[in-house]
């Protein structure tokens, strides 16, 4: 059987410096599936940056963490764990899930949304201003 333990206290808002507060819920406590089921994990946010990662971890039964799914504001991806393992983000209901087929009896643990705000990214200059022609006569 598989189990999955979502925390909710990561549901909490945390304390930013100067750009307000971001924060995660996961509503959905506790679930048990068997094994080869699919199951998917929720995820709300809320931020009000403009550049954001959103990241599952699991957290095995050993304290080990590992890095599951990472999405940004862009909905660029990155997969962290394979075939099995899917994301989808919807930024507009800020909601972000993780959906794991053929579950297996490993799978069983507890698993954590987190919420990276950034407050710069993409600085990448100016656009190239191309050289003015000038023609000189002798």
């Amino acid at each position: 059987n598989f189990t999955a333990a979502l925390p909710r206290a990561w549901g909490k808002p945390i304390p930013r410096s100067s750009q307000g507060q971001g924060s995660v819920t996961q509503t959905q406590g506790k679930l048990e599936k068997l094994e080869g089921q699919t199951v998917t994990l929720e995820c709300t946010f809320s931020t009000g940056n403009q550049y954001y990662y959103l990241f599952w971890y699991r957290q095995q039964r050993s304290g080990t963490m590992n890095f599951l799914f990472r999405i940004d504001e862009s909905n660029a991806k990155k997969n962290g764990a394979g075939r099995r393992f899917s994301a989808e983000f919807r930024k507009s209901f800020k909601f972000f899930s993780l959906t794991i087929k053929e579950l297996e009896p490993m799978d069983s643990a507890m698993y954590f949304c987190a919420l990276w705000e950034d407050t710069m990214r993409r600085l990448i200059g100016s656009p190239v201003q191309k050289p003015t022609p000038w023609a000189f006569s002798p």
